[in-house]
């Protein structure tokens, strides 16, 4: 039974009938409470229901990304990238489908980036200028910026570089032989990057260009050669030279290194484990709402539907290869419909039996893989059957509240209306034997005053 929304009246006691007033009135009450409790009842019911498929739905979700993880490493081969010289080259899988092998025969150097100095120091970067005239021009790649100094000195310069947006970062350099400032390109690769102290932009057609910085560190390109031709990139990671192959070059080598695709068995065996561990976490879930004991969602539609799609998976065959159902892979069921991964029936899979495995799970979207989207029209927190009933219960629950709500105040009323009338006829009644008190002890007096004795005394 829910808990009473009512809070007890308790009638004075003024009759000797005061206790079957309040046993009339506590009857009346508790008769008025059942349709209330009754929809208590059903709410507590509807918020199980609720709580019961939040779990429900992370288990789902859980069972769909482990298949779509299954069906992308299908999808590629389980393919794992690895380099001979990782001092020198790291290698990642970034979509390759195929396996392969490339060398990298040598590199001449890792991209780096441009950075220059002041050729002069200053002695002071907020006082000493820095400018004939204020006029500066920055020339970064194929860009040029030209300005002009607010203030002529270090402070200003370093800070109007900064606002430009051109790719560069200015900072002051504070060295016991003086101020120096440092401009330093925010990306690597070989560029031009120089600062020009240019009186003709400020006003002044006959003053001299002056170079304001080193030209020792133009940047570079990384440099390499790639199965004996010669490649320059902007950067060090490089993602467009090899089809779904992305490396990054760290340090100049003459020594060859080979960048492998190769199958790994191991990433599709723990795959098959993770995905025999959700099965059984969902089976588990779904086995609560069978059978004499089954929680709140017993022949829920959701539940069903679940379970035809479980014994979908556990059916799927694919005929054609050596690998044609999931027995093959060594995942076995029980006699319980337990699910679990046999490692050693999966060891003995040759390459050949291991690629027919890849067709066998297909992708993300076909073959065993493609569960994944079936499931996933379950466990879409937006748009999934599970949301779905979830947004219903929600409303049933604010039904329901509204309804025991209204109730409530009805019943309210009701009792303390019947209370106000049962104390009032408890008064009465008080009265009336108050009244029939005074007129026996008036019928006694009497007799004893006509009859010199007490009615009730034996003579």
């Amino acid at each position: 039974m829910g808990t009473s929304l009512f809070t007890p009246v308790t009638l004075n006691s003024v009759s000797q009938y005061s206790s079957d007033l309040q046993s009339i009135l506590n009857r009346a009450v508790q008769i008025a409470q059942i349709p209330v409790q009754r929809l208590q009842n059903r709410d507590s019911t509807v918020l199980q229901q609720k709580s019961l498929l939040v779990g429900l739905q992370s288990d789902v979700a859980a069972l769909s990304g482990s298949l779509q993880s299954l069906g992308k490493l299908a999808a590629n081969q389980a393919l794992t990238a690895s380099s001979s010289n990782t001092a020198a080259v790291r290698v990642a899988n970034t979509g390759a489908t195929t396996p392969a092998s490339y060398v990298i025969n040598s590199i001449t150097s890792p991209a780096t980036a441009a950075g220059e100095t002041s050729l002069s120091s200053y002695a002071d970067s907020s006082s000493t200028p820095v400018s004939s005239t204020g006029g500066m021009e920055l020339v970064f790649g194929s860009k040029t910026y030209d300005f002009t100094l607010v203030t002529n000195n270090l402070v200003t310069l370093r800070d109007t570089i900064n606002s430009l947006g051109a790719g560069v970062t200015a900072s002051i350099l504070t060295t016991s032989g003086g101020n120096y400032l440092s401009v330093s390109a925010n990306a690597t690769g070989a560029t031009s990057l120089q600062l020009i102290d240019d009186p003709v932009s400020a006003g002044n057609p006959g003053g001299t260009n002056t170079q304001w910085l080193t030209s020792t560190n133009q940047g570079t390109n990384a440099v390499f050669k790639l199965d004996g031709i010669t490649v320059s990139e902007a950067g060090n990671t490089i993602a467009d030279v090899v089809p779904g192959v992305t490396f990054t070059i760290t340090q100049a080598s003459n020594t060859p290194t080979t960048l492998s695709l190769q199958s790994d068995p191991s990433q599709l065996s723990s795959a098959l484990q993770d995905f025999a561990a959700k099965y059984n976490q969902l089976q588990s879930d779904l086995r609560q709402e069978e059978g004499p004991a089954a929680g709140q969602l017993v022949g829920d539609t959701v539940v069903t539907q679940l379970q035809s799609a479980l014994r979908q998976i556990a059916a799927y065959t694919s005929p054609g290869g050596s690998v044609q159902s999931l027995a093959d892979l060594g995942l076995e069921f029980d006699q319980n419909g337990t699910l679990s991964f046999n490692q050693a029936t999966f060891d003995q899979l040759t390459d050949s039996q291991v690629s027919d495995a890849f067709k066998f799970i297909g992708s993300a979207t076909s073959g065993l893989g493609g569960f994944s989207a079936t499931l996933q029209q379950f466990s879409d927190p937006i748009t999934g059957l599970i949301t779905a009933e979830q947004n219903g219960l929600t409303t049933e629950d604010q039904t329901i509240q509204q309804q025991i709500s209204t109730l409530t105040t009805r019943l309210n009323t009701m009792q303390s209306n019947l209370a106000s009338q049962l104390q009032t006829a408890d008064s009465l009644i008080a009265d009336l034997q108050n009244q029939q008190a005074t007129l026996n002890s008036s019928i006694l007096g009497l007799n004893y005053v006509l009859y010199g004795k007490n009615i009730n005394q034996t003579t």
